[in-house]
Formats: C-alpha cells, structure tokens, sequence
C-alpha cells in the first residue's frame, strides 16, 4: 500500500460510485462529521485501512489447529496423569503427526481428511 505522502500528492481523478439510502447516508454524513473529515476522506479512510474478517478457507485453518490443540492438550492431560504407564514410543508418534499437521498449515497446505486422520491414529495407537 503507498504511503499517505504519496496518497496525497497524487491527483484523485477517478470516481466511484455508491447507491446508499437515505438513512446510510445520513449516518456515513453524521459519522464523518463526527471524525472532522470530508465524506470522501471518511469513506477512503474507512475503506483503506479496513481489516477484512477471516475469510471461510481461513475459519477452517483455524478450527482445524483448534482440534490439534485439543488434541494436544489430551496428550498431556493423559500423560501426566499416567506417567508411569505412559506409553513413550505412542506419546513421540503422536506428537510427530501433530507437528507434521501444523507444518502442513504452515506452509498453506490443504488439511488431511478426517479419514485420514483417523487411519494414522490407529497406525500410531498400533505401532
């Protein structure tokens, strides 16, 4: 994004145009009152520096790091409540995956199918 100095010494010769109701536009006039500015400052100040809410591939990452996290959280809860009997060798595989499944998202990956997931915990819980 180009600096405000820049922003304002470039000429702004371009329009856009947007249908409002009478009430949005008393509300977009009352609010740039409200913060001195011009309805064209207000709406570009409002638009440029906008954060964009997580979009639906992003909801999913998230919940999905959630359900590692809980899975995680498990892991520990169970060994230490059982660290004489902890099974070390389970306890390092499944680690191993859940490591591997965060790098996954760490590089943008697609995530694994809850079927897959599945089959690999039953492959460590054998192993």
């Amino acid at each position: 994004m180009q600096s405000k100095n820049t922003m304002l010494k470039e000429k702004r010769n371009h329009w856009i145009k947007v249908r409002v109701t009478e009430k949005e536009k008393l509300s977009i006039n009352r609010k740039a009152k409200e913060q001195d500015l011009t309805i064209s400052a207000f709406i570009l100040h409002r638009t440029l520096n906008y954060r964009l809410r997580r979009s639906v591939k992003n909801k999913q990452t998230v919940m999905h790091l959630a359900k590692i996290g809980n899975n995680l959280n498990q892991i520990a809860r169970w060994a230490n409540s059982y660290k004489s009997r902890a099974d070390t060798l389970m306890i390092s595989a499944t680690l191993l995956s859940l490591k591997k499944q965060i790098k996954f998202f760490a590089y943008e990956g697609k995530m694994e199918t809850e079927s897959e997931l599945e089959s690999e915990r039953i492959t460590n819980q054998e192993g």
